[in-house]
């Protein structure tokens, strides 16, 4: 059984009887076959016999193989070790699926192994942009000055290890570099790089872990339209998904995990331009249950209070502009239904609740949130909203039940005044972008995506809203975009992508942005 006996160095070493009637005592496989065979690896014949001389199939050695990666994260193992692992996965890639193997779970396996090799364990992704926008029709050039861009949307350098006397904490830091823009609108772009990510998770009580440090938590990503990994243009979670320093506990069960956070939120989250956050604190919970494989159920809250917890930005005069809250809190729950492992129905509700005031801007006039709108009811007075919903409905299938393209339906609204806490907003383009709405807005989206092989995939996508502007004639706004993708190897992805955006205002070009972006995606 060379496979088995390939894979016998993450049996821990000790001296186990060999249980095969014709393995002789003094052959030079005894003792690997033994230990083989205590660990449920090796299961022999149904007459007791291991029948060494016989040759075997290749079903028998993936079944050996998925046998031995199931006690492989128990132990320690060499890189040379690993990367025999990574092999035998690929060999039997195709026995291990028929025996009903899930391959990507193997691979999972293999994966924690190597990242704990040597202690330390240092990786990262790059993703940079080549950036054209019309800019409302104002040219084309490239530059840091025009409406072109070349860009980090992602520069970032992790550092993890495993450490104490069972391996039983984590650490891990994110070096983040960022494009950042001054408040003064004379100062150029500047690079700057930072740590978002820097904890430490750790044993608790009642089996639970605890994190300390900075870190952030994406509850929400089962209710995001999802594109290939160049494509974009896929919005934010509504909540979370932003950086917080603070304390985190975790809880995993049988129906699922249990999580909360009570934390300060760190600056620029939820916000359109420049800014900081000056939330008191922020607390937040949730649980995600799995009861059957069809059913899943999400649900939780989140709140910011403090007797000043501000939410607020520079304007480029250097005036600072925004909203302050008493209070801020959000309840959200969501479901999950498959009809198939192909299939989904999703639908996820928000019910939101502010004390909140506006603060003035440079011209003693009370502002909306972002770029100086104000929330205003039929008669068009200023007004401050105390409560607001969102709710969306989902259709979700995968490229495997249409064969030729992946689909992803939704349909939804947001009340006015609701706030998005992410920094995409509620819409996904530049032109559009906006925190909070102003007024309510119906949607639809609609993605696809098709991976025609290994090398190339395709998408395109459409969404389209209906502003309710209070008094006035409804706007309908859209957004639309394009892309292909190639893969030039394991570590770099290439892919070119096109996106309208359309304000549907005044019958006015200057309302409409075109934007081509050359996206190259690489980790290491």
């Amino acid at each position: 059984m060379g496979a088995a006996l390939a894979v016998s160095f993450v049996v821990p070493a000790f001296s186990a009887t060999n249980p095969f009637m014709d393995v002789p005592m003094n052959h030079w496989a005894y003792d690997a076959i033994g230990q083989l065979a205590a660990h449920g690896i090796l299961s022999g014949y149904p007459d007791g016999m291991y029948k060494g001389q016989q040759q075997t199939t290749r079903y028998e050695l993936a079944s050996a193989l998925a046998r031995a990666l199931a006690v492989v994260d128990m132990t320690k193992a060499s890189k040379q070790d690993v990367e025999m692992l990574k092999r035998l996965v690929v060999e039997f890639k195709d026995e291990l699926e028929a025996l009903g193997v899930r391959v990507d779970e193997l691979d999972e396996r293999v994966a924690v192994l190597e990242d704990r090799l040597g202690g330390w364990h240092i990786h990262g992704t790059l993703v940079l942009d080549v950036v054209n926008r019309s800019a409302n029709d104002a040219g084309d050039s490239f530059g840091p000055d025009g409406d072109g861009s070349i860009g980090f949307d992602e520069a970032r350098l992790f550092f993890e290890r495993t450490f104490g006397e069972n391996d039983e904490y984590f650490f891990r830091a994110r070096l983040r570099n960022e494009e950042e823009k001054k408040t003064n609108a004379d100062d150029d772009v500047v690079n700057g790089a930072y740590f978002d990510r820097f904890y430490v998770e750790m044993p608790f009580f009642f089996d639970s872990r605890l994190m300390v440090g900075r870190n952030n938590w994406a509850w929400e990503g089962d209710y995001k339209i999802s594109l290939p990994e160049t494509g974009g243009w896929t919005g934010g979670q509504l909540l979370t998904d932003w950086t917080w320093t603070g304390f985190g506990l975790t809880k995993n069960f049988g129906l699922g995990t249990v999580q909360a956070a009570f934390a300060h939120p760190n600056k620029n989250f939820g916000m359109a331009g420049d800014g900081e956050t000056l939330s008191d604190w922020m607390v937040m919970a949730r649980g995600s249950f799995q009861f059957t494989e069809q059913i899943g159920f999400d649900i939780g809250g989140q709140a910011f209070v403090g007797d000043n917890a501000e939410e607020r930005y520079k304007d480029d005069a250097g005036v600072w502009q925004g909203m302050s809250f008493n209070n801020l809190w959000t309840a959200f729950a969501g479901v999950r239904f498959n009809f198939n492992d192909n299939i989904a129905f999703k639908g996820t509700f928000y019910h939101q609740q502010m004390d909140s005031e506006f603060i003035g801007n440079s011209n003693g006039r009370r502002t909306w949130l972002d770029r100086g709108y104000g929330l205003r009811n039929a008669a068009g007075n200023y007004i401050d909203v105390d409560d607001a919903n969102h709710w969306a409905a989902i259709i979700d299938v995968k490229q495997a039940a249409l064969k030729y393209t992946s689909v992803w339906l939704e349909y939804g609204q947001y009340d006015q005044g609701f706030r998005v806490l992410n920094s995409d907003g509620i819409f996904y383009s530049d032109l559009l972008k906006r925190s909070q709405a102003a007024e309510d807005i119906k949607y639809w989206r609609v993605g696809l995506g098709q991976e025609w092989n290994d090398k190339w995939a395709t998408y395109l996508f459409y969404y389209g809203y209906n502003r309710d502007i209070p008094g006035g004639d409804n706007i309908k706004p859209a957004e639309y975009g394009v892309g292909v993708q190639y893969k030039l190897n394991d570590a770099t992805t290439m892919g070119l992508n096109y996106m309208h955006a359309d304000n549907d205002q005044d019958g006015n070009n200057s309302r409409e942005d075109n934007v081509v972006r050359f996206r190259t995606s690489v980790t290491f």
